[in-house]
Order: structure tokens, then sequence, then C-alpha cells
């Protein structure tokens, strides 16, 4: 039985980001450069921190993994020329820390385990909301976030807190703002891992709920319309009741078949 790679990967790229920033490394950090899951992150991370060499902290409010042998070397700028796994060169114009082989064998992996995990269903939103709370102008309100994500309002509020609770990101009350870890996530990288994520069933099925809601209630608002004016204008009850039916399927079938909400540019 082969052995995964995707764990080594991680652990090679949190070994070298601690390195790059003075021997901390926050789970967040690794999501642009992987289409994992934060509990998939913190799984590997964890196991690292059963060693002496690692310690799990919650520094400033986000939890974070100290590399005890990095504490004491400079900050660099975190901008790998060969990938963490393989030390193939990499390709400079791309925004990645291992090679395109060594993606599809990871990209490969996960997909033996999306099928009855629930990593893409996490993954999709982790991805998206962080991407975010990096990217928009400061200070970054919870309002700012859900007015460009796909996610209805109280959706993003929900899974902000829940970060929030695991560490992920932290609110500062006294802007009224979200802060994530220092990092870089350009659109690019996001795009990539999203369209990996979204492939999957499991990514889509909030989304589904949603839009499943949404549908049905402008159907239901539609008949109920119908049957007022059959009332207050004493049209003929079954054209009424055919007719409505009839266009109550169609707006059904129009909200529940549009194409997702795209990410906004930033």
């Amino acid at each position: 039985m082969s052995i995964s790679i995707w764990p080594i990967v991680t652990e090679n790229l949190a070994q070298q980001l601690s390195a790059a920033q003075g021997g901390i490394v926050h789970p967040a950090q690794i999501l642009p450069y992987l289409p994992l899951s934060l509990s998939l992150i913190e799984q590997v991370l964890d196991g690292l921190a059963e060693s002496d060499r690692v310690e799990k902290q919650t520094i400033d409010g986000l939890v974070a993994y100290v590399f005890k042998e990095s504490l004491n070397k400079p900050p660099h700028t975190f901008a790998p020329g060969l990938c963490v796994y393989s030390n193939e060169v990499l390709d400079r114009d791309q925004y990645t820390v291992i090679s395109a082989d060594i993606r599809a064998k990871i990209e490969a992996e996960l997909s033996l385990t999306a099928s009855h995990d629930i990593w893409p269903a996490e993954a999709v939103w982790e991805h998206e909301l962080i991407y975010l709370a990096q990217n928009l102008n400061a200070p970054i309100s919870t309002s700012g976030i859900a007015g460009h994500s796909r996610l209805p309002f109280k959706k993003v509020e929900a899974h902000l807190a829940h970060l929030k609770a695991r560490g992920a990101i932290d609110f500062n009350a006294d802007l009224n703002a979200w802060e994530a870890p220092p990092m870089r996530y350009p659109k690019a990288a996001y795009l990539r891992n999203d369209a990996y994520i979204r492939q999957f069933p499991g990514a889509l099925k909030e989304e589904f709920e949603i839009r499943l809601i949404k549908s049905l209630s402008f159907a239901l608002v539609v008949l109920l319309l119908c049957w007022v004016c059959a009332l207050t204008a004493r049209f003929p009850f079954p054209i009424v009741l055919f007719g409505g039916s009839l266009l109550a399927i169609l707006v059904f079938l129009k909200i529940f078949s549009a194409p997702p909400k795209p990410i906004p540019d930033l």
C-alpha cells in the first residue's frame, strides 16, 4: 500500500514556512498552496506537535504551531524555488511550492477520500472566506465579506464565528474588523484551489441547500400571488391553478439552475 504524500508535503511546507517566519506557522497560511481543509492541515500539524520540536500555542487570538529550531532564525520572504517535496525547479510565474506532477498526485490522493469525508464541504467555504478576509481592504467587516461571498449573510456570519472559535482568524472588536494571519492569497491560486474542491458533490451541498430553499420560496410566492389574483379578480380557478403552477415551475427552474455567483474582483 502506497503512502500518501499530501501529509508529507504539508509537513515540509510548514517547516519551510516556519523558517521564514521566525518559527511560527498558522494553519490558514497553508491554504493558498494546497487545496486542503483546515481540519486536514491541523491533523498533520497536530501530529508534529506530539514531538518536542513543535509546540501548539495561541498567539494574539490565533492558533499557531511553533517550530523551536526556527525560533532564532531571522524572518525572510518565503519564495521557494524548489518543490518542497521533490526538489524540482518551480515555475517562478506560478504561486506554488510544489511541482505540477506532485500537485497531480496530491489531487488524486484527495479525490479518493472526497466521497466519504467531509473535507470538501469544509474546504470550499474556508478557502473562500479566508481569501476574502486576506484580500479585502481593511477594516474587513462581516458585511464586507458577505457582500463579496457566494454565501448569504447568515451563513457567512456563522462560518466566520466558527473560524474564530478554532483560532483560524480573529476579530478586532475595537476596529470591528476581521484579521487573518499574515499571508498572501492571490486570486489565481484561489481559483485553482476552488475549481478543484468544487468538483466534488460534498463541496456543493451547502450551496445546493441554499439554492433549493430560495427556489422553493420564490415559487411559493408566485403561487400565492396567482391565488390572490384568482380571488380578487375572479379569474377561473382551474386556469389560475394551471397557469400559476406552470409559472412557479419556470421560476423554480430559473433560480435553481442559475450559475453560481462568481467572486468579484478585489
